[in-house]
């Protein structure tokens, strides 16, 4: 192809990195920062590759320069080396576009490396402007411009295209990529609305983490979802002299969430809640009550909670809390049992002879609810191995991948979960987009007539096979005996 050819003009589906991979400046470890700048220019370019022995350790991008030598005044004589980006993502010549543009949503960052993986030679580098400028819901533009967002209203109308990034990619990618880069824009909006908070308040007077649980924790996201939050705070906390400051900034970051169509938690899991807005200590408390005495309330309560990850502030916060709830759960069989009993609530909807169990809308149409008979089941069976386990992860593929790797979950039972939870969220996901494409609100209730007969029997395997693994469950934990 030749060089002029515009990203635009490229179908990201069969373009592979090494047809826009361009060169770049590369330096050694050693190098000043000066002089690492001072190529960067005259090379009009945005990036340094920064290489020891030949074999690259790190990258150095506009962005290091502002953060980490202007803002704090770093010396331009140092070593590159000591604002570079450690290790960074690489891809292989070979592979897709797309996965380009997934790892850069996911980890927000604008350039990739391509290196040849058989001899380590460094081949350039792909940037975001490589990719699919055009398209203003592309996932990775959207999200660098919702981190740019000046006011709440910006990031309002920002939001507007996640269900548009959503129909473009749901049409080529697996549930997996197109979740993680919804839940992406979901973070990039959270962070964005803390950070405008912080400038709107000023420096936060003690540290905090900020907690997002549920379908966001997990990476789980899709075209419409509510928010599930919390604040940990130091155990340094005084109401009377920090209250103000953390109900201030709680208030702003959960009603900016709500104008950006995450909707008010209607359980009042939000960090506007008082009650999830407490030190360390006081959260400490509530996992050790739920865990030690599992009635209905703390088991609804450990359906969200127990999938939970710092977003922004002080992670050692919440790390100091997580690693504290994974010991306490692998030794209470008494709290996994009744967690076990409670993954059985929502059973996939099929009947006795294998077809589906339909339910009945307030308009008379007849659905399977793709969510808390889809999806869910297989969630919460994968929650409860991973907290029996003492698995960290949260997103319920990594869990169940976690479980296979860990002994916990058979071979043959891992393959055959982890492709009926891909074509159960994937019919989920394509469903939402058809109705997004057609001007509707997108939800989770599908009509069988939708779905072709080849769609309907593999959903009916998917179903028996997560059927199945819940009673696997029910069976090691004897679980049935509570229900």
């Amino acid at each position: 192809m030749e060089a002029e050819k515009s990203a635009a003009d490229y179908s990201l589906l069969t373009v592979q990195v090494q047809e826009l991979v361009r060169p770049t400046v590369m330096v050694d470890e050693e190098t000043s920062i000066q002089a690492t700048a001072a190529q960067m220019t005259a090379a009009n370019s945005h990036t340094a590759l920064v290489v020891h022995d030949q074999k690259l350790t790190g990258i150095v991008t506009d962005q290091n320069f502002r953060a980490r030598v202007v803002a704090s005044q770093h010396d331009p004589q140092d070593r590159i080396a000591s604002i570079m980006s450690q290790d960074p993502v690489i891809l292989p010549p070979q592979a897709p576009a797309t996965e380009a543009m997934l790892l850069m949503a996911k980890h927000n960052i604008r350039h990739i490396p391509i290196v040849d993986p058989h001899n380590q030679t460094i081949l350039g580098v792909v940037g975001g402007t490589d990719l699919l400028r055009s398209h203003s819901h592309n996932a990775i533009y959207l999200i660098g411009d919702i981190y740019l967002a000046k006011d709440v209203e910006t990031l309002k109308q920002l939001s507007l295209h996640r269900p548009k990034a959503l129909v473009s990619m749901v049409k080529s990618l697996s549930s997996y990529y197109v979740s993680h880069a919804i839940s992406s824009i979901g973070q990039a909006i959270t962070r964005r609305l803390l950070q405008l908070a912080e400038q709107q308040l000023g420096t936060p007077p003690i540290p905090y983490a900020f907690l997002v649980a549920g379908s966001l924790a997990r990476f789980e996201q899709t075209a419409y979802s509510d928010q599930d939050n919390g604040l940990i705070l130091s155990n340094d906390y005084q109401e009377t002299v920090h209250g103000e400051y953390f109900r201030k900034l709680a208030d702003f970051v959960c009603d900016g969430l709500d104008a950006c169509g995450y909707e008010y938690c209607k359980g009042g899991i939000m960090a506007s809640n008082p009650q999830w807005r407490q030190p360390l200590s006081v959260w400490r408390q509530y996992f050790a009550k739920w865990i030690d005495t599992p009635d209905p309330q703390a088991l609804l309560y450990s359906t969200i909670f127990f999938d939970l990850r710092c977003l922004y502030g002080e992670a050692a916060l919440f790390e100091d809390l997580h690693q504290s709830i994974l010991r306490r759960t692998q030794k209470s069989t008494l709290f996994l049992t009744h967690m076990a009993a409670n993954a059985l609530n929502f059973r996939p909807p099929l009947g006795f002879f294998k077809g589906f169990v339909l339910e009945k809308q307030a308009n008379g149409e007849k659905t399977l609810d793709m969510k808390k008979r889809g999806v869910v089941p297989v969630i919460d069976v994968a929650r409860v191995y991973a907290l029996a386990a003492g698995l960290p992860v949260t997103n319920t593929r990594e869990r169940l991948q976690a479980l296979g790797q860990a002994s916990q979950v058979s071979h043959d039972t891992l393959a055959n979960v982890l492709d009926a939870f891909e074509f159960i969220s994937l019919t989920r996901l394509r469903h939402q987009a058809r109705q997004i494409e057609a001007g509707q609100f997108a939800d989770n209730q599908v009509a069988p007539d939708e779905l072709s007969d080849f769609e309907q029997r593999h959903l009916k395997n998917a179903f028996e096979v997560a059927s199945h693994f819940q009673d696997a469950l029910a069976q090691r934990y004897q679980a049935n005996a509570l229900r």
